[in-house]
């Protein structure tokens, strides 16, 4: 969204947030337009996407199964109409492989605002069986499944802070909350501070799952239900 928006939008965009808050009394508070200025640039500490062309996270399930997860940077963009601007969202592969087979491929689209928030404008989603695609379940884009854009990391996580990462009727939401900051943790031999552990709730499957981000790394650790994946190397 852009604060230049026109008059006529803005009062739209508010009487949709008062609308959906009415309706879902756990929905966040409305909140001042976001302005995108360069919104492929995402340096935010908690979640700096575009300072690392390859990050990798590797991990073993609670029955055996050894996962890996690599996250790409492309050299492309995803337009979308947000309040009628044009915002260019930076594209991320998510390869997720089990016991070295490629079982789903995602391209994830985020913009960070000019306050360093970082938004979620949709999937793409791919799940493989066998080298084949069986189907595409997750996809979403904003604009088309949803009027809500999805927030990945606030520009100043605070514990007790609540946001949408996904919200998309019909299809999934995922409500987050900051739980603690200000941990230490292990990196690659080395100790991190200020670290930040999120709470995440996913809808319809009912999961809960953690997260730890490193100022300056993004991602270090997440704990899904059933297993763990942990920092195994960014580069640039």
């Amino acid at each position: 969204m852009d604060l230049k928006a026109t008059a006529i939008t803005t009062i739209l965009l508010g009487a949709f947030a008062v609308a959906a808050s009415a309706a879902d009394p756990g929905a966040p508070p409305p909140a001042a337009a976001p302005v995108f200025s360069a919104p492929r640039t995402i340096d935010n500490p908690y979640l700096p996407l575009t300072t690392f062309t390859r990050c990798e996270l590797r991990g073993t399930a609670d029955d055996g199964t050894r996962e890996r997860s690599v996250k790409t940077l492309l050299q492309k963009a995803k337009p979308f109409d947000v309040a009628g601007r044009r915002v260019e969202a930076a594209v991320i592969r998510d390869n997720a492989y089990e016991d070295g087979e490629l079982v789903e491929t995602t391209l994830d689209y985020y913009a960070q605002a000019d306050d360093g928030t970082v938004y979620y404008l949709g999937e793409q989603v791919k799940n493989l069986k066998n080298g084949k695609v069986v189907d595409t379940n997750g996809t979403w884009l904003f604009g088309r499944d949803t009027d809500r854009t999805g927030v990945a990391m606030p520009a100043d996580p605070q514990p007790g802070d609540r946001y949408r990462f996904e919200d998309v009727p019909g299809v999934t939401m995922e409500s987050n909350r900051v739980e603690e900051r200000g941990l230490r943790a292990k990196v690659d031999g080395r100790i991190v501070e200020d670290v930040v552990r999120i709470q995440e709730f996913i809808q319809p499957e009912g999961a809960v799952e953690h997260k730890t981000y490193a100022p300056g790394l993004g991602v270090i650790a997440e704990y899904p239900p059933g297993g763990r994946v942990e920092y195994a190397g960014c580069r640039r």
